[in-house]
């Protein structure tokens, strides 16, 4: 096999953006809290027990830019059978009856006593969880820093005199367009050995010709996508993206997305293309508690990032439980 795929298996986000926006994607982590803000100004905070530690539990904490908006706070907790109304208890502060959103004065209550403690204890009057509060006042911090709260009132852990109309605004999400994109016709998916002869291997493995996972999805009436296994691991593939014709000469033309970073991506795990958006799901581990969520618009430019999120930490919660919201388009 010419690719390695040791990387496949790690606990990564995908930081893929429209480079030329004002404010791209970022992410952090603190000991058992995780951050991430995307184009917008929107940050998401997510906390887990702590690591090794078990059952999973998990709260998250989500704020958009400019000095009106609101925090808002979800409490999820894992268990072998049904999960009852929880109870979280920080010190005195004690908080009954969540299904999982918390209200505005829960969270009022619940959030000064969260930064004095290490742990808090969340109960469904059958299982117990311990979520830990290490990191937290870090992460709190640093979204108040990443969405300019420092010094003034609206701030959750430095706040100050300074009036909420200085806190800058959320930034406006781009408008994408999407590119029509016809029915499947029943000769396409024929083709695909044709094409996957006429793709030039590249870095890809040369052992995947049997039982391979590659596809073969419409366009427009002339043009194919075909997503071609480039890679395989024990329990995800990585695939390269190319746009060919329909009929000889295939003209294959590799399709790279584009990133933040300003290095655009020529590869995505185990994709999926449905009416015109283009999907990934990267997993952390065999698992699926973690890892990275995209997808992509088809348009009359290409691929453009319609979302992106992260499942940061490996804490047992599918998916990665709250994912940290990364991009945001409309569309």
């Amino acid at each position: 096999m010419r690719r390695s795929l040791l990387a496949l298996g790690a606990c990564f986000g995908l930081s893929l953006a429209v480079a030329s926006q004002v404010q791209a994607q970022q992410q952090f982590s603190f000991k058992d809290w995780a951050v991430g803000c995307d184009n917008t100004r929107h940050c998401d905070v997510v906390g887990y027990q702590a690591e090794d530690a078990e059952p999973a539990v998990s709260l998250w904490l989500g704020r958009d830019g400019g000095g009106s908006a609101p925090l808002q706070a979800k409490l999820s907790a894992m268990s072998a059978d049904d999960t009852g109304l929880l109870t979280i208890r920080v010190g005195d502060v004690v908080i009954s009856g969540i299904q999982e959103d918390l209200t505005a004065a829960q969270i009022a209550r619940l959030l000064p006593a969260m930064k004095k403690a290490d742990a808090a204890q969340v109960s469904d009057g059958k299982h117990q969880w311990l979520l830990s509060l290490a990191g937290l006042n870090a992460a709190l911090l640093k979204i108040d820093d990443l969405q300019g709260r420092i010094g003034t009132v609206t701030a959750l852990a430095r706040p100050g005199d300074k009036p909420a109309s200085t806190v800058p605004a959320a930034l406006p999400a781009p408008q994408l367009r999407a590119a029509p994109v016809p029915r499947p016709r029943a000769s396409d998916a024929a083709l695909l050995p044709q094409l996957l002869k006429a793709i030039p291997l590249g870095d890809c493995s040369d052992d995947l010709n049997t039982d391979s996972f590659s596809e073969v999805h419409r366009l427009s009436a002339t043009q194919l996508l075909v997503l071609r296994e480039c890679g395989r691991g024990a329990y995800q593939s990585s695939f390269t993206l190319w746009r060919v014709n329909d009929r000889k000469p295939y003209a294959p033309v590799q399709l790279k997305l584009p990133a933040a970073s300003g290095q655009p991506r020529d590869e995505i795990l185990n994709p999926s293309f449905d009416n015109g958006v283009l999907g990934s799901f990267g997993k952390g581990r065999g698992i699926g508690d973690c890892g990275s969520f995209h997808r992509w618009l088809w348009t009359a430019e290409g691929f453009q990032l319609l979302e992106a999120s992260d499942g940061p930490m490996c804490r047992g919660m599918p998916g990665g439980g709250y994912t940290l919201r990364l991009w945001t388009a409309k569309k």
